[in-house]
């Protein structure tokens, strides 16, 4: 009997110890650096002193700072005190990397890119990068900054090429990069073509509020000059927006970038490569507001609102499930400013034709399997569903496939690399395409 209330007060005992391990106050944090102001390191780790900390929210913290990207090696250390309290020591081995990466395809439309990516340049853990890309139907020329909690994009866009109209409302994917060979594809359907140029300079403001919950406010000076045709009234003239929303995320992991290819931002692998004690959930979602007129210089009344919703499984070997829904109305647009059935599409599959109309929205489930995963790089398998309907000519048309990437992404070169196989399920028409990071 007494063996066993000996027993009894050693687990409770032991219970006690744990739970109260897991729940003491953090008196300090410290952190030291190679490069980087240990100050920046502070301010992007979420636990501050006088916070509880958990084996949860001190698991996420860690992964706030290995979202940097920056770091060659990160280590964090738990040191009780007398007082029953804890100290959090951070110790960071950062660097700075610049990486220029060209490509250029030919075939049906050449094409050709520049870029340049760089982190931590100025020992504040920012990311910045260029990208520079044009074939025979334009240009584009972009760039962007993430400084903190704040980030900053700038993108100037110039295209000159034909929009093609087919039976059943399709037209066909134009832009810089678009490789679509559906003029040759469907000549029986073609109803119309129309020579457009485009001129389009976004600039893009995003600050994060909290590790979760980020605003974003993008003005936007769209212009449309259309070649006379008697197939229909188009839009020719200034097309300029405001937009404005929220994102919010939780238990999303963010990737790696061009730094791998020096050894930054691989930290977490280690972790990345261990099976999860459980099946975890996360979330993420987006809300925008469009609105152009008169006080946006924009010849055209324009006025547009969407919604994301995205829900993800990580199971305990890292296969992911994705359930995604995307939904946006144009309360009032022009022919040039109409919702696109591929922007309610979840950006698995590949097509060369899509459906414009006034309102729609879009669903999709994909799965990521993981054939292989080692210390050199992850081999995957990702079949995917996607549907849209969107509303034409008074009534709700619809747009779905269904295929699959096969792809293998080095750590040390974080681009994945594969081919990607879309069955149009609506139209009928198949597309194999090279992935390189996306896909030409």
């Amino acid at each position: 009997m007494k063996k066993t209330l000996f027993l009894f007060f050693l687990f409770g005992f032991s219970a006690l110890y744990a739970q109260n391990r897991d729940g003491r106050i953090i008196a300090r944090v410290h952190a030291t650096a190679t490069r980087m102001n240990p100050q920046v390191i502070l301010e992007r780790f979420p636990l501050k002193p006088g916070d509880r900390l958990t084996a949860q929210n001190y698991d996420r913290a860690q992964d706030e700072l290995h979202n940097m990207r920056v770091f060659k090696k990160l280590d964090f250390n738990l040191t009780p005190r007398k007082d029953g309290q804890v100290d959090i020591d951070i110790n960071a081995q950062d660097g700075y990397f610049i990486f220029p990466l060209a490509f250029a395809s030919g075939g049906g439309k050449s094409v050709a890119a520049l870029s340049l990516a760089a982190g931590n340049l100025f020992k504040q853990g920012e990311m910045s990068f260029f990208f520079g890309g044009a074939s025979q139907d334009g240009f584009t020329l972009n760039g962007g900054v993430a400084l903190g909690r704040n980030s900053f994009y700038a993108g100037y866009s110039k295209i000159n090429t034909d929009q093609r109209f087919y039976k059943n409302y399709w037209s066909n994917t134009f832009g810089v990069f678009s490789t679509s060979d559906d003029e040759g594809e469907y000549p029986g359907e073609l109803l119309a073509q129309v020579h457009t140029r485009q001129e389009n300079f976004t600039f893009n403001y995003a600050r994060e509020l909290t590790p979760d919950l980020s605003l974003f406010i993008r003005p936007e000076l769209v212009r449309y000059q259309y070649a006379s045709t008697p197939f229909m009234q188009l839009d020719s003239g200034s097309h300029n927006t405001l937009t404005a929303g929220l994102q919010i995320s939780d238990n999303i992991r963010k990737g790696a970038n061009m730094g791998a290819l020096s050894g930054y931002g691989l930290t977490d692998k280690k972790k990345s490569l261990t099976n999860l004690p459980h099946t975890r959930y996360g979330y993420a979602g987006k809300l925008f507001y469009t609105d152009g007129g008169s006080w946006t210089a924009s010849d055209y009344r324009i006025s547009k609102l969407g919604v994301q919703a995205t829900w993800l499984a990580e199971f305990k070997a890292r296969h992911l499930l994705a359930l995604e829904i995307k939904a946006q109305d144009a309360f009032q647009a022009h022919f040039s400013d109409e919702i696109l059935s591929t922007d309610l599409l979840s950006g698995q599959g590949r097509y060369d034709r899509q459906i414009r109309g006034q309102r729609g929205a879009g669903a999709s489930a994909g799965f990521v399997y993981y054939l292989l995963r080692n210390n050199t790089g992850l081999l995957s398998l990702a079949p995917f569903y996607e549907t849209a309907y969107v509303y034409r000519a008074g009534e709700y048309r619809n747009h779905s496939g269904a295929g699959a990437t096969l792809s293998y992404k080095l750590w040390r070169f974080p681009f994945p690399v594969g081919i990607n196989y879309t069955h149009n399920l609506t139209d009928g028409s198949h597309q194999t395409a090279f992935v390189f990071g996306g896909a030409f």
